[in-house]
């Protein structure tokens, strides 16, 4: 992996406080990037480029965005079309709503999201599989994308060649984004799928600047460093075009 030292940009990570990441944020840095940690309101808002590692439920993570007075900010944010990275439960909450409640248990009403791309998060089947989903699986993509280019053209942990449906990353979750084959839109911010078990699901989105993967490329080796590294410079460019405009 090479440095991007001279990156002209610093990576702000949400950190709702559900649990350590202390890996994104090494994960970060091993890109060559420093990262600041988001603590007000006005530092969504200035942000170059947000990295949203979400663990926990869905309910307690949207609970604290509003009590902080993160999610307005944030909703404000990625309408802007911003660079927004979000991992695991960061995906989940970009959705309308979750079925996922406090304790991780199924809800009995649906939870609200931050509604920027359709859809409502739902749980694994137990009867007819595992769950949680843990461990290594493959994704395929359903368009091309910048943050994919590494992916399509190494290894991650060595130098040869494969495509990106040879690649494994890492999973731990019990809820996920179905995959709706007659959602109108859906083509256009599906980014990969994935199958766990006869169970086919979203495995990451991209909607211009935003994305976001079920998938913790954190703990990924190579190949979540490669993705990581994707994003980031698709995201460096911006700011370059951007500071260029100004």
């Amino acid at each position: 992996m090479t440095s991007s030292s001279s990156a002209p940009l610093t990576i702000s990570l949400l950190d709702y406080g559900a649990g350590n990441v202390r890996s994104v944020r090494n994960a970060l840095t091993a890109c060559g990037y420093s990262v600041l940690d988001i603590s007000t309101p006005d530092q969504i808002l200035s942000a170059e480029v947000i990295v949203f590692p979400g663990v926990g439920s869905y309910h307690s993570a949207m609970t604290v965005l509003a009590s902080r007075g993160w999610e307005e900010p944030l909703k404000q944010y990625l309408s802007e079309n911003r660079p927004y990275l979000g991992i695991c439960l960061g995906m989940q909450t970009l959705f309308e709503c979750s079925m996922e409640n406090s304790e991780g248990d199924t809800a009995k009403d649906e939870v609200r999201g931050l509604g920027v791309l359709p859809g409502k998060i739902v749980k694994f089947d137990s009867s007819v599989r595992s769950v949680p989903h843990i461990g290594w699986n493959g994704v395929i993509p359903h368009q091309s994308s910048p943050v994919l280019r590494y992916l399509e053209n190494s290894d991650g942990d060595d130098d040869s060649h494969s495509s990106v449906e040879e690649k494994q990353v890492y999973f731990v979750h019990s809820y996920f984004a179905p995959l709706v084959t007659n959602e109108s839109d859906s083509s256009t911010w599906v980014l990969t799928r994935t199958t766990y078990e006869g169970q086919e699901f979203v495995s990451s989105v991209q909607r211009g600047n935003v994305v976001a993967t079920q998938f913790h490329p954190e703990k990924s080796g190579g190949v979540g460093l490669d993705f990581l590294k994707g994003f980031l410079e698709v995201s460096v460019y911006l700011a370059v075009v951007v500071w260029l405009t100004c």
